[in-house]
């Protein structure tokens, strides 16, 4: 495991959705998807920590290094991005 916690952002074509690239493994699975809070609440723990911990994130998949997030259109990415580090930093280090 690395000692920090890296990511990246990308745009995808849908302004709320947005993919971001860690350099920690997320999942062993090729993909999970969570198309809704209900199913990411009671998913892997990522997502339920995710969900639970993150404001304004509606879906997610994820890949073993890659979360494609889409948001609530009343949350700026900056804050859901801000989030995301933080709760990947404390799940991870």
């Amino acid at each position: 495991m690395s000692e920090y916690v890296k990511i990246e952002t990308e745009p995808t074509g849908d302004p709320d959705v947005l993919e971001i690239i860690t350099n920690q493994v997320l999942t062993t699975a090729e993909t999970e998807r969570y198309p809704t809070f209900d199913e990411g609440n009671v998913g892997s723990p990522i997502a339920q920590m995710l969900f639970d911990g993150v404001p304004g994130i509606r879906a997610l998949t994820i890949t073993p290094d890659t979360l494609v997030v889409t948001r609530d259109p009343d949350t700026a990415w900056e804050e859901i991005v801000d989030d995301v580090r933080d709760a990947l930093r404390d799940f991870f280090l």
